[in-house]
């Protein structure tokens, strides 16, 4: 069993096995969305009291689809953090938070060097490669090795769901190569070819690349679009009649 569901919570198991960190990615009707002020701090604090921790600090950038990352330390652990998609720390009781409805959320621990990230991909990160610059810093910067780093990814659009136009198909084999087993051909509408992608197997693909092990890149192989009654789906927002987002966290204790 790799994933650990209740009412308000994913966990995966893998991640559970180390006492000193916290994680979870939260289900309807539960939102979250930039920025983080005292009424939406005080809101997840009532949520996260069901973990039996007190966190003290959350850190939520605001998201712009890019494939910029940056290290969350004592000298920016109090500032607005913008335009930014990815957090890395080595701080304790520090909360990394990503908001996501479609997109995924990819939760990164090196349990040898006690460094988390906390990365936000959508199809435009995933694109830009937002997973290579997230590993680069916590390899260069905090000394990680590939091979301790466990990397799991949380409910997201799948491939049987993420239909695009051959615009997108074409912008992702122009930055990626041998790609051709992770795209689909769908159906014409409207006088346009339409395709699928696969999403997540391109950040494991990246991730193996990387050089992490294959049993350290777990997902959860939930789409949220399939399943927009328990997860915010932006495409599934007519459907579930809510526009709302879903938050991934981790955090490494004190």
């Amino acid at each position: 069993m790799k994933l650990i569901e209740n009412e308000l919570f994913l966990k995966f198991t893998k991640l559970e096995n180390y006492p000193n960190l916290l994680h979870f990615y939260t289900k309807r009707p539960f939102s979250l969305v930039f920025p983080l002020d005292k009424t939406k701090e005080k809101s997840l604090k009532e949520l996260t009291s069901n973990l039996n921790y007190d966190i003290k600090k959350y850190i939520l950038a605001r998201q712009e689809h890019t494939n910029k990352v940056i290290k969350i330390t004592k000298d920016n652990l109090n500032e607005e953090i913008l335009g930014i998609d990815g957090l890395i720390t080595n701080l304790k009781n520090v909360a990394l938070l990503t908001t996501t409805a479609d997109c995924q959320a990819i939760l990164l621990y090196d349990p040898s060097k006690q460094v988390i990230g906390n990365i936000h991909s959508g199809w435009k990160g995933t694109l830009s490669k937002i997973i290579v610059n997230a590993i680069n810093i916590m390899v260069n910067d905090y000394g990680c090795n590939p091979q301790d780093i466990i990397a799991c990814i949380c409910p997201s659009i799948l491939k049987c769901c993420f239909e695009v136009d051959e615009d997108v198909v074409n912008d992702f084999k122009n930055n990626f190569n041998n790609i051709d087993g992770f795209i689909t051909k769908g159906q014409i509408i409207d006088h346009k070819q339409k395709y699928y992608i696969d999403t997540v197997g391109l950040n494991q693909k990246l991730l193996l690349e990387l050089g992490l092990s294959k049993d350290n890149i777990i997902t959860s192989d939930i789409c949220t679009k399939c399943h927009y009654d328990t997860y915010h789906s932006y495409r599934a927002r007519s459907l579930a009649k809510v526009d709302g987002r879903n938050i991934a966290c981790i955090l490494l204790k004190e």
